[in-house]
């Protein structure tokens, strides 16, 4: 009996100090949420955090406003970083390979999920750059449709990961474009050169080396003569980058990858005018992207809506490059090769791009683009003739 009443005060107790142990831990978290300033952006995820919203009738009655505090203090709440690095370091102890659309691969190399869109979605793309190209006379029109490290580092994707073939996506492409327009497909290249360093494993860009490797796959497909590598002057600016993938998993997953940069040893002198901005400068990098978090800025500062590069190589080309962010490493290889060169992101430039044309007086146009943002931007569709 004696045994059972000090068993039943000992639960007693414990359940007392549980209870009490857990309204420190409430009042300690309440406490630190309150003394916390609220953060706007959060660096490991690359992303802006929902803020405190207002209080309203209306949005109470409608239920908005419960939503929106709750999302906010999912954002806000003290050590929210340190949960968020824990509860992906439990997945992947659980064999959880895939969040968020990104697959944990071997070698703690991220992958980027592929599907493909329906028929009638990328018909009617391909159809916008086939009209474009077709109401142009004289223009040299390319386009690289690029495969990303799901295709190119395909045995690093977990075992049967339910992934659509990029081959068969970039084959299926070219199968529909316009005599007009000149398919070039770096994907072979890019998997002869696979033991390289061709693409980061915490972002889902190409590195400056497998941009390179593309470059030479165009000027094979352009006949014109590439710079060999030996003429650049390659130096790594920073091994602290964790890229895209790795925020959108809310993990610093393995080792941060490096970045290097390629810096043109003859005829390099330049001058590039973002044209939004109304800034000029004598580089195609931007050194001070390297203390943020998306270091793949140093390439052209990141993505804009029209950039104007002036260059030593032949006036009588002037290129058109539309693009997405994988052409940011690649223009510093393109400048040798054309007095002038346009690059546009038809994501955020709004103008007649036909008028551009012929307001510049551009010779080449080069459609470059990664097979991921192809298949899910929608932003081509700008490109229609009427």
């Amino acid at each position: 009996m004696k045994k059972l009443n000090k068993k039943r005060n000992y639960n007693k107790a414990y359940g007392v100090l549980m209870a009490v142990g857990f309204i420190l831990y409430i009042g300690a978290v309440a406490i630190l949420n309150g003394l916390t300033k609220d953060k706007e952006f959060s660096e490991e995820e690359n992303r802006n955090l929902e803020t405190k919203p207002k209080f309203t009738i209306g949005s109470f009655i409608e239920g908005t406003y419960v939503k929106n505090y709750d999302s906010y203090t999912s954002d806000q709440f003290a050590g929210r970083n340190f949960f968020v690095r824990f509860k992906s370091r439990l997945d992947s102890l659980a064999g959880n390979d895939e969040k968020q659309g990104v697959f944990i691969g071997k070698d703690s190399q991220l992958l980027q999920d592929f599907q493909i869109r329906t028929k009638e979605e990328t018909e009617a793309k391909v159809q916008a750059i086939n009209s474009f190209a077709d109401s142009l006379e004289g223009v040299n029109t390319t386009f690289m449709l690029a495969p990303t490290a799901t295709k190119v580092l395909e045995e690093k994707l977990p075992k049967y990961a339910p992934v659509d073939d990029e081959g068969v996506f970039i084959e299926s492409i070219g199968s529909m474009l316009s005599e007009n327009v000149k398919l070039v497909n770096p994907t072979n290249e890019l998997k002869n050169n696979k033991d390289k360093y061709l693409y980061y494993k915490t972002d889902h860009h190409w590195t400056t080396k497998g941009a390179y490797i593309a470059y030479q796959e165009l000027c094979r497909a352009l006949e014109i003569e590439a710079v060999t590598e030996e003429n650049f002057v390659v130096e790594q600016v920073t091994d602290e980058f964790y890229g895209s993938l790795s925020s959108k998993i809310g993990s610093k997953n393995g080792q941060p990858d490096s970045i290097d940069i390629y810096f043109p040893k003859e005829n390099s002198e330049i001058v590039v005018n973002y044209i939004s901005e109304q800034k000029k400068t004598t580089t195609l990098y931007d050194s001070s992207s390297l203390e943020k978090k998306d270091k793949y800025e140093v390439f052209t500062g990141g993505n804009h809506p029209h950039i104007n590069i002036k260059t030593l190589g032949d006036t009588s080309k002037k290129l058109l490059v539309i693009k997405d962010s994988y052409a940011n490493s690649m223009l510093t290889f393109l400048t040798p090769h054309y007095g002038e060169i346009d690059v546009i992101d038809l994501r955020y430039y709004m103008d007649d791009v036909k008028a551009l044309v012929e307001a510049q007086g551009i010779t080449d146009i080069l459609f470059l683009y990664n097979v991921n943002t192809f298949n899910e931007d929608d932003s081509i569709l700008n490109l229609e003739v009427e």
